[in-house]
């Protein structure tokens, strides 16, 4: 069985770690007003590392990113977010989130504190937080 992916415009196969990829995708373009032309999937960061996605807010610069999303099957370990959080080592976006089958967790550093709550913000109030 396949899956359609709106952000890479192509049929990808259906693994328990891209239905949640999917879902999330659709959350965040369905309920959470993020601009679908703002978004990558899959995106090569290194020779190695690629990062789940990437939503990016434009910038005087150009495009920045914003939050960095690791999809995992299972559940939320330390792993997952050490995963994402050394994918941001290379992006240096705001926010990290590690989506699961479970749900989502957005992490973010506020006067030098890992900060964290159980949900995705949507896209206006994440910019808010940054401007």
């Amino acid at each position: 069985m396949m899956l359609y992916d709106p952000i890479r415009k192509k049929e990808v196969a259906d693994t328990p770690e891209e239905r949640v990829r999917q879902a999330i995708l659709k959350h965040m373009i369905d309920a959470l007003e993020f601009p679908k032309g703002l978004i990558a999937v899959e995106k090569k960061l290194s020779t190695q590392r690629r990062a789940d996605i990437i939503a990016f807010m434009r910038a005087d610069e150009g495009l920045k990113p914003l939050v960095v999303v690791e999809c995992k099957a299972f559940d939320l370990d330390a792993d997952a977010v050490n995963q994402v959080v050394g994918y941001n080592g290379l992006l240096a976006a705001p926010f990290v989130c590690v989506a699961h089958q479970s749900g989502i967790q957005t992490f973010w550093r506020e006067g030098g504190v890992l900060q964290s709550v159980g949900f995705l913000p949507p896209y206006p109030q994440l910019l808010q937080r940054v401007i």
